[in-house]
């Protein structure tokens, strides 16, 4: 955190029919709000209702505290930390992508945070996620995983050069994962940075699509 440290192919028929037979109420729960399933192509997409706290919100940070730092082991709200620490961030230290908090990925090192989610046989899912970097601490180069079952399905990184607390720039970050059999998967987000500063993520939420229909990831 800051030099100062504070206290703290296409489907067969069957597998399309039960894909399309998914259905839920919302594409991610938030404390607050939860954002309306119908801004995506519904034709396309159904969405998943157990990702939970994917805004950071929860618990708070409280004033006039700037961030609290999470052991690896101990739980923030909903997600399970896990690698050395992680340290949720509130809004008077830097800007959230959306609500008031969000996650840096490294406390003192690299963390992580995991989620299980429920799934259906034969679905492919779309994570999406804001992503910046903490800007206080070198190298300037933020990288981080996205992997399932602990397994990586995409590696993402951030330059905070030109960027500061009131400018963090974040980017929406997508990857798409295919479940066969499971009932259910385990979503983590890890940071492969060195030091105090790593990736910053906010705003993760998850849809399931038809492997035909999923939009393309870059």
């Amino acid at each position: 955190m800051l030099p100062l440290r504070l206290s703290a192919a296409a489907l067969p028929a069957a597998a399309l029919l039960l894909a399309a037979a998914s259905t839920a109420a919302s594409a991610h729960t938030h404390d607050t709000k939860t954002h309306d399933a119908s801004t995506h192509d519904t034709k396309a997409h159904t969405t998943v209702p157990d990702i939970a706290g994917g805004g950071f919100e929860t618990p708070a940070v409280p004033a006039p505290s700037l961030f609290t730092t999470y052991l690896g082991g101990q739980a923030v709200g909903p997600w399970a930390g896990g690698g050395n620490s992680v340290d949720l961030t509130s809004d008077r230290l830097w800007d959230a992508a959306e609500g008031s908090q969000s996650l840096d990925l490294n406390g003192s090192t690299s963390g992580s945070v995991s989620q299980e989610i429920s799934t259906h046989p034969l679905t492919s899912y779309v994570v999406s996620f804001e992503l910046a970097g903490n800007p206080a601490w070198a190298p300037a180069l933020k990288t981080g995983e996205l992997r399932v079952d602990g397994v990586p399905v995409k590696t993402f990184s951030f330059d905070v050069t030109g960027h500061g607390f009131r400018n963090m720039g974040y980017t929406r970050q997508t990857a798409v994962f295919t479940n066969l059999l499971k009932s259910s998967v385990t979503l983590t987000f890890a940071s492969t940075s060195p030091g105090l500063g790593g990736p910053v993520i906010d705003d993760v939420r998850v849809r399931s699509c038809l492997l035909v229909l999923c939009p393309p990831v870059s």
